[in-house]
């Protein structure tokens, strides 16, 4: 009975007033909705987290040709890149020699590394540091700052990596001659170009003072170029160039003091070239008044003279008074990189040897790239002739019976060259 008259008090509510059936109804739906979104969205609990993927850090070491090309090929977003490098910038050193004369200035050789990591789509971080040891085994790296400051080595630190890239080139190689680090100007680098060139001017400048003898001067004005590759021999003609075209306008009274001298152990200067350019640049030398002398090792550099041992000369030992010494003889080992080989076992060697996707033998997560790796190849011709039979017609039949099926080599001249085809 008193649900009865509760019914028709209620009736009679909304009889009165019709705008509170209204909101009764609009009441109803508002809660049906949110009691639907709080079940579809589970409110009541955390609101889930989304689990963040982490990404694989990529460290680079070097800026120079072999890192710098490998970042602008790195557009994998997938990747922490951290690139960490003494020297801030890229370089195109074959216009090393150049820089030496003036012919080109040194900023127009290169481009800040920020510069192009920043037009890059990936995130890829830089660090003006030095890498001084590599623990292959904990994947980590040890740095130091490229300043003054860090010599006290408060300011090291360690960086973790799952991949390595090594591509920190080469230094001079000095063969350990006494006193080439002491007395030698070495051409590797922008600011080698930037000393030698102020040190040609200064040797100019220091023969046309009066306090020196006709003796002196000729000394001070004997340039020596040690090393008969690329950039010893293009650095001789850039230096030769230079003096005649432009210096002996400047100073006229030396013009007949200067001398450029070329040091080479080995028979012929560019012996890695066809003998057609080596024979050229030996000619052209002549005719330009550069003395090229050849079969001439450096056992020493004092302040003033270089000692040299001519072969064939039974082991005699000749000086030759000098100003200015360019030792350009190849490239040497980094001791970073001599500490990393004897970790991994490859201590015998002068470079680190990886495989044909320039993967360190030995260790899956680390690559090497340019002057301070090199490839191992594997031996294909060995391979075929092992696993392979000859048809009637002498081709070389190599049976594969995998998705490609068979495949025909054709071999000529006894195995030295061939083409495949399937």
């Amino acid at each position: 009975m008193n649900s009865l008259s509760l019914f028709k008090r209620a009736s009679r509510c909304f009889d009165d007033y019709p705008s509170l059936a209204k909101l009764v109804v609009i009441c109803t739906i508002s809660g049906g909705c949110y009691v639907a979104y709080a079940d579809a969205n589970g409110t009541g609990s955390a609101p889930p987290v989304l689990e963040e993927i982490k990404k694989k850090k990529v460290v680079v070491l070097g800026t120079g040709w072999a890192g710098t090309s490998f970042l602008k090929k790195l557009n994998n977003p997938s990747y922490d890149v951290q690139v960490i490098s003494p020297r801030n910038y890229f370089a195109f050193t074959p216009l090393l020699p150049s820089v030496t004369c003036g012919t080109v200035e040194a900023r127009s050789i290169v481009e800040p590394i920020r510069s192009i990591v920043r037009k890059k789509s990936i995130d890829i971080r830089y660090w003006e540091a030095e890498c001084f040891k590599i623990e292959a085994e904990n994947k980590k790296v040890h740095c130091r700052p490229n300043s003054e400051s860090s010599k006290n080595g408060k300011e090291e630190f360690v960086v973790d990596y799952d991949y390595l890239i090594i591509a920190m080139g080469a230094r001079p190689n000095t063969f350990n001659t006494p006193g080439v680090v002491e007395n030698c100007n070495f051409l590797k680098e922008v600011e080698d170009a930037q000393q030698i060139r102020q040190s040609v001017i200064n040797s100019f400048e220091k023969a046309s003072l009066p306090t020196f003898s006709d003796e002196e001067r000729k000394r001070i004005l004997h340039f020596v170029v040690v090393g008969g590759g690329p950039t010893g021999v293009e650095f001789a003609a850039e230096l030769h160039d230079f003096v005649n075209e432009d210096l002996v306008k400047l100073y006229p009274a030396a013009k007949d003091f200067v001398k450029i001298t070329l040091l080479e152990a080995s028979d012929h200067i560019l012996n890695m070239f066809d003998k057609r350019i080596t024979g050229f640049a030996e000619e052209k030398f002549q005719r330009d008044g550069i003395d090229v002398k050849l079969g001439s090792m450096v056992v020493k550099v004092s302040d003033k003279e270089i000692s040299t041992k001519v072969r064939g000369n039974d082991g005699e030992i000749t000086t030759i008074p000098y100003g200015m010494v360019v030792w350009s003889t190849g490239n040497g080992t980094h001791p970073v990189i001599k500490d990393f080989m004897q970790q991994i076992g490859q201590s015998n060697r002068r470079a680190l040897a990886t495989d044909e996707w320039l993967r360190v033998e030995g260790c899956s997560t680390i690559y090497a790239l340019g002057d301070c790796a090199t490839v191992n190849q594997r031996k294909v011709m060995g391979f075929l002739l092992q696993n392979s039979t000859w048809s009637s017609s002498m081709d070389l039949v190599i049976s594969d019976y995998g998705k490609r099926g068979e495949r025909f080599v054709s071999v000529t001249g006894h195995g030295e060259g061939y083409t495949e085809s399937n």
